[in-house]
């Protein structure tokens, strides 16, 4: 995206501190690190909201981790993972307010995703339900249509963030874009 959109505000806000290492830094406008949920957990909604009324970004990925700590800890599919669930719906409320705020509404996608799925406490292997991940999108151009039968996994999502911005993808990708939650 920076090659084609050189002057493009580009962000990274995150809880885990090894995003930093998952992304090319060099390609950003901005990188910023919550600190310790335990101690602030509204510290990266907080960041989010104010990067986007300030900075209008095109593109910026919020990175919660709480949930995947609830997972390991808990388990996924447990009450706790819900839990957290329902306040991380809270945090995305209000980030959806701040783009409201901020006037970009109108233009804007939103993504939310996961890196992985989980059985009990773990993840990594092969079966689907590690492997295939929560897709949910909206906002310009997007349909209304619900559920999509088609599996997605961590790797589609740049390809369809891609896509969104009428990038060029590289040929080594194998993911693909989910072409079928846009209007035509």
């Amino acid at each position: 995206m920076r090659e084609q959109y050189p002057n493009a505000e580009i962000g990274v806000l995150h809880e885990w501190e090894g995003i930093k290492y998952l992304v090319d830094t060099l390609a950003l406008s901005h990188r910023g690190q919550a600190p310790s949920y335990d101690d602030y957990p509204e510290a990266l909604c907080e960041m989010a909201e104010t990067y986007i009324k300030d900075k209008k970004p095109a593109l910026v990925a919020v990175c919660f981790d709480q949930l995947d700590h609830v997972g390991h800890k808990s388990g996924h599919d447990t009450q706790e993972y819900y839990n957290c669930l329902h306040t991380l719906d809270g945090y995305i409320g209000r980030i959806i307010q701040a783009i409201k705020d901020a006037g970009i509404w109108d233009d804007t996608i939103i993504m939310l995703t996961a890196d992985h799925g989980g059985i009990n406490k773990g993840h990594g292997g092969i079966t689907l339900e590690e492997v295939e991940i929560p897709f949910i999108i909206a906002g310009k151009n997007i349909k209304q249509s619900g559920e999509f039968q088609e599996s997605m996994m961590q790797f589609d999502t740049a390809a369809t963030i891609a896509y969104v911005f009428r990038l060029e993808q590289p040929q080594v990708w194998t993911g693909r874009p989910m072409k079928q939650v846009f209007k035509k």
